[in-house]
Order: structure tokens, then C-alpha cells, then sequence
């Protein structure tokens, strides 16, 4: 069992979260080889992120990737955009994901993170995700942000 609890976690705002979205993807689809990978799944995702305790209820900000064009890109918000795949979570729960502190089907099957659209689609591109970790930790480290780098201890 973990020995840190949600309430432990470094408080972040959904604007930092957008901010940490948009380096972490523009790091990573500077990669041509990994965004030609990712172009080819003609997918768009959607994250949707929720942390009631700090921001409220009503605050639920989304960070939808677009897989389907060239350039990829990354919408902060709202979006018209219909995703292929929706994964809704609470933002400690993506923040242990990112930092690999998360088995993704298990948080699917434990209602950690609950989803909208075919998730055999949606597992093709956990081998596409290492970059994205990498360079989590990068923007994090880049940001000053070593309270979120220290999240969860081990």
C-alpha cells in the first residue's frame, strides 16, 4: 500500500496544468519520427480533469490532443472537437500516471480513470507514451516544480 495519500499532493492550478500540457506535447511532437507515429493513428484525446477539493466543481479543465492533421496539435479548454477516445480523472491521478506511479488498466478497471471510446485503440499508443514521460519530468524540472517532482515519494 502507499504511503502518501491525495491530500499530500502539491496544489496545482488549471493553468499550470495547461501550461505543463502544452510544453510536454510541444517537446514531444518535435520528435518528427513520434508525431508521424502518433499522425497515423487518426485519433483525437481528450483529457478531461477534475479536483474538487481546490478548484470546486464547476472547474474541469480539458487538454484534447489532435492526432488527426499535420501539424499535431494540443487545445487547452473547451473544444467543439468530438474525441475518439475520452479519459476523465481526477488531476492526482494524472499526475501519478504521468510520473509512472499508475498502471493505466488498472486505474481503468478501478474506476480511477473512466473512458469514452474504443480502448483497444486507446492501448496502441501506451508504447508511444515513454517521450511523454521523459519529458514530463523535463517540464516539471524546467518550471521549478520539484514539489511535483518529488510527488509521490517512493
Amino acid at each position: 500500500m502507499a504511503k502518501w495519500n491525495k491530500a499530500d499532493r502539491p496544489d496545482v492550478t488549471p493553468d499550470e496544468m495547461y501550461e505543463i500540457a502544452e510544453k510536454v506535447t510541444g517537446l514531444t511532437f518535435a520528435d518528427e519520427n513520434l508525431a508521424n507515429k502518433l499522425r497515423a493513428t487518426n485519433m483525437t484525446l481528450q483529457f478531461s480533469f477534475s479536483d474538487e477539493e481546490r478548484w470546486g466543481p464547476d472547474v474541469i479543465p480539458k487538454v484534447t490532443v489532435d492526432c488527426t492533421g499535420d501539424p499535431l496539435s494540443i487545445i487547452t479548454g473547451d473544444t467543439d472537437i468530438d474525441p475518439t477516445i475520452l479519459m476523465i480523472m481526477e488531476a492526482f491521478t494524472a499526475h501519478l500516471f504521468w510520473m509512472q506511479k499508475l498502471n493505466l488498466m488498472a486505474a481503468i478497471t478501478r474506476g480511477q480513470i473512466k473512458t469514452k471510446g474504443p480502448i483497444p485503440k486507446a492501448m496502441r499508443l501506451l508504447p508511444m507514451l515513454k517521450p511523454f514521460y521523459k519529458n514530463y519530468r523535463l517540464v516539471l524540472a524546467d518550471m521549478g516544480r520539484d514539489d511535483l517532482l518529488a510527488f509521490p515519494p517512493d
